[in-house]
């Protein structure tokens, strides 16, 4: 089967958006613009209500169906509209096969690249004569700062469960899992008293806290989990016993079972410390009081390596002489939100390198690649 894919097109059509501004929250201009495009390329175009519930300036997310000219089970691309900070004014450079900023923003190839290889398969798929199943081009809001988009989509108008994330870096790599995370915010209260004159009355929040955490795993705990305090705010003046503590902090995990032992641990080693700082001072017995919330930012993502979407793209990939691996990710996206709905999505890379910086760049080979592949997945999809 000899794909055709517009390389000159695929890439005007990402140097218009990311000439959109559009950070996180910011997506109105973005989202029409592409909800209009979607619409020329033949697609039936719904637009959920999640914008007003996480506050962007879109109404919601974007899913684009495109019927299919064969019977079957229906598939999904998802990308998203947003980009990361400095995202503003991106004045976009070729050169050299890469595609860069002027280097005072993000490029925001995080996930434009996305975006448009989305809207030039649709184009491909109207111009020409191709079998493919029905296909849903899903395009989500807020991704970057917490997944907003997906967590809030109206899962009732998808009628595909197998599909591809089109939002990694590179391209030999297949991302088939993803930990689940769990934030961990941490209020500790002492006993304030004059540090001066006499500290032995108070309970410092601060000792307290680091204690604890002296006690726990922490960093690299295995090699599916990690753990992490990097947030802690208290205090106001020297001469006082510290009276208040906020620790905000998470653990991640490939294994569910694992990231609930973690926090389990983590919660121990702060209920061991402030037994040990339990005294009395003028008759009266003072203790420190530890209230910890752990809510789940979002579940695992685990993709077999036996799903039907796993082995397409690796074999799309060996026929575009791509040397993929499917392979696990420290971080999360919109694969993992899906996940939790019982879609299975493994997260395939578009040659973008050094995202969330002013020196991120896209590699045009990969990103035309890249656009192949997930093209070719499509159209052997049964």
């Amino acid at each position: 089967m000899n794909i055709q894919i517009n390389e000159k097109r695929l890439l005007d059509t990402f140097l218009t958006l990311v000439k959109i501004d559009s950070e996180s929250l910011n997506e109105g201009k973005v989202a029409r613009y592409v909800a209009a495009e979607m619409k020329k390329r033949g697609c039936q175009v719904y637009v959920d209500k999640a914008g007003k519930k996480i506050g962007s300036t879109a109404q919601g997310n974007i899913i684009a169906t495109l019927k299919g000219t064969r019977p079957g089970k229906a598939f999904f691309f998802v990308a998203h509209l947003d980009t990361v900070k400095p995202g503003n004014g991106i004045k976009p450079i070729v050169k050299n096969g890469r595609v860069t900023s002027d280097g005072t923003t993000v490029l925001g190839g995080d996930d434009k690249t996305g975006v448009a290889l989305m809207m030039e398969i649709a184009q491909v798929l109207r111009e020409q004569k191709l079998s493919y199943p029905t296909v849903q081009f899903i395009f989500t809001l807020n991704e970057e700062t917490g997944m907003g988009g997906s967590k809030n989509m109206d899962y009732s108008k998808l009628k595909a469960k197998d599909g591809l994330i089109l939002d990694n870096e590179a391209l030999e790599e297949l991302l088939v899992q993803g930990p689940a995370v769990c934030d961990f915010m941490v209020d500790i209260t002492g006993v304030t008293a004059h540090a001066g004159v006499c500290p032995e009355k108070g309970i410092s929040a601060l000792e307290v806290a680091a204690k604890a955490i002296s006690m726990m795993k922490i960093g690299r705990v295995d090699k599916d989990t990690v753990c992490n305090f990097g947030v802690v705010s208290g205090g106001q003046v020297t001469n006082a016993v510290m009276p208040k503590l906020t620790l905000l902090g998470e653990a991640r995990s490939l294994d569910v079972k694992k990231l609930d032992k973690q926090v389990k641990h983590m919660k121990d080693c702060f209920a061991k410390a402030a037994k040990l700082f339990v005294k009395k001072v003028d008759g009266k017995t003072i203790r420190p009081i530890i209230d910890i919330k752990t809510p789940l930012r979002y579940g695992a993502l685990n993709v077999p390596l036996s799903a039907p979407t796993v082995k397409l793209t690796l074999a799309a990939a060996k026929k575009y002489g791509v040397k993929m691996k499917a392979v696990p990710s420290g971080g999360g996206c919109d694969a993992n939100v899906l996940c939790q709905h019982g879609m299975s999505a493994p997260n395939l890379g578009l040659g973008v390198q050094n995202c969330h910086t002013p020196q991120e760049y896209v590699d045009l080979k990969e990103f035309y690649k890249a656009a192949k592949i997930a093209l070719d997945v499509l159209l052997n999809y049964k």
